[in-house]
């Protein structure tokens, strides 16, 4: 299936950073929290090399082994939180990062965000 035209394509290459936001039980199940949330855990852009790509997962990393399998009976009657797209995308906006997209990955069916750090030098606008 061919993606429509002027949808943002997926990251061809590895990501600098992957964040997996930390997200309390207090988070709304519909995802749209407070934006300060994740913006807390965002590096500066300026931390970052030049045009670094930095991608944000909609919830925690997955636990490994038997926190894996306890996790997985715990999700059948309570849902992990995840943070809405909309919310990773302003956190990103908010922080400073440039070139900011969306798209549900083929394989996991997860909303993948991403954006890309600016330089000092660029963000100044000047020539």
């Amino acid at each position: 299936m061919k993606p429509p035209a002027g949808a943002p394509t997926l990251p061809a290459g590895p990501p600098h950073l992957e964040l997996f936001p930390v997200l309390d039980r207090s988070w709304p199940a519909d995802g749209l929290g407070p934006v300060a949330v994740i913006v807390a855990q965002l590096p500066d852009p300026a931390d970052l090399p030049a045009e670094a790509l930095v991608v944000v997962r909609d919830a925690a990393k997955p636990p490994r082994g038997f926190r894996r399998f306890a996790r997985g009976i715990r999700s059948l009657f309570r849902k992990p939180p995840k943070a809405h797209a909309a919310v990773r995308c302003t956190a990103l906006l908010a922080h400073g990062y440039r070139d900011i997209s969306a798209r549900i990955d083929p394989r996991t069916g997860e909303a993948l965000v991403w954006g890309v750090a600016t330089t000092s030098a660029r963000s100044s606008g000047g020539p």
